[in-house]
């Protein structure tokens, strides 16, 4: 039997309210089609989203019930291995791993349907823990250095949750254009840990680390005459955007690349939020626009090369928990509860969140 996690749409608790259901492995598939086994799947802040009903793409897939309702699956994200394919599929094989290459197809299961232009393909060296993060860990943080401004050697970036997976990207792929990075984080509860925490960023890339308490108090002053032409707001926090642009250089652009943490139910949410998910007047980084420019050829040699970049050791991985799935183990349901529930509290320090999946 195959697993998957559902959730109840319009649920004021979403997290409460997810299950675990059994379901029949999938035999057969469409033309176009392939069954996929999911190797790995992260928890992302925009699955958070789609729980509480405040994404603009909706899941894509269901389960259904005893009672025939639909349940939702959650999870936009997660690497695969090939295990069949339908007669006129032509991309990929059985036995290639892939990635799910585009929102809401329901990752959080260890069987999928999936249509052949839903998944990339990619080499197959890469660990699946590390290739279920290329799409929305590795590859944002390309597109936000390459599509949204220009960057040249010398060149400053100033970026917020500088912990995250993205930022983590970006403070590490600057560094090949010759840009420099700085990481601005929340405090931390004491002066040791925000000293390792420090310590850590700049040994991945980040020439400065400031908490939000310092970029406001001393910020305008600390980084006079740097040439800072990209702000990234990952928090989305009015304040604290306020403090980045007050750094930014004239003609400099600001970004609005996400929205961690999630309005609560009954909220309207933030007015960025609402301006991201209409696309109105805010530059605002999608995802999903970044990949529709480049052709399924261009993506596929653009997920080679990151993955490249992490067996050369270019690209070092975060700190990354590893949440075990495996089928039929006593007491699964609750522990992928707790692991969302800690996931999406996001408390300083917390680490990125990965299923893996076992037989």
């Amino acid at each position: 039997m195959a697993e998957s996690l559902v959730f109840a749409h319009g649920s004021t608790e979403p997290l409460k309210e997810i299950r675990l259901h059994s379901i029949p492995t999938p035999t057969d598939c469409g033309p176009s089609q392939v069954i996929v086994e999911l190797l790995a799947a992260p928890i992302n802040p925009l699955d958070f989203l789609v729980l509480h009903g405040k994404y603009p793409v909706k899941p894509q897939n269901n389960v259904a019930l005893a009672n025939g309702e639909q349940r939702p699956i959650p999870g936009s994200d997660g690497a695969a291995r090939v295990v069949q394919t339908g007669s006129a599929v032509s991309q990929v094989r059985i036995g290639d791993t892939v990635i799910i290459r585009t929102h809401c197809q329901g990752s959080w299961r260890t069987h999928a349907v999936l249509d052949e232009n839903d998944v990339l393909r990619v080499p197959s060296m890469v660990d699946p823990r590390l290739a279920c993060i290329l799409r929305m860990g590795v590859a944002p943080a390309y597109f936000l250095l390459r599509d949204y401004a220009t960057i040249e050697p010398g060149d400053w970036i100033i970026q917020n949750a500088a912990t995250g997976t993205v930022t983590h990207f970006v403070s590490q792929l600057a560094q090949l254009q010759g840009a420099n990075i700085i990481s601005v984080i929340r405090g931390r509860s004491t002066e040791d840990e925000l000293e390792r925490t420090k310590r850590s960023l700049r040994s991945h890339g980040a020439s400065i680390v400031l908490t939000v308490d310092e970029l406001r108090a001393t910020g305008p002053e600390l980084l006079a005459g740097k040439r800072i032409n990209l702000a990234i707001d990952f928090v989305s926090d009015d304040a604290l955007a306020r403090s980045m642009v007050s750094v930014l250089a004239p003609g400099a652009t600001l970004v609005t690349a996400g929205f961690l943490g999630v309005a609560p139910s009954g909220t309207d949410g933030s007015l960025r939020q609402f301006l991201w998910q209409r696309n109105i007047t805010l530059k605002a980084f999608r995802l999903s626009d970044c990949l529709s420019r480049r052709s399924s050829s261009q993506q596929t040699a653009l997920m080679e090369w990151f993955s490249r970049l992490f067996k050369d050791g270019t690209l070092k991985a975060p700190a990354l928990e590893y949440v075990r799935w495996k089928r039929g183990d006593e007491g699964l349901e609750r522990k992928l509860q707790e692991a969302l529930e800690r996931h999406e509290r996001g408390d300083v320090g917390e680490q990125k969140k990965i299923f893996v999946f076992e037989q």
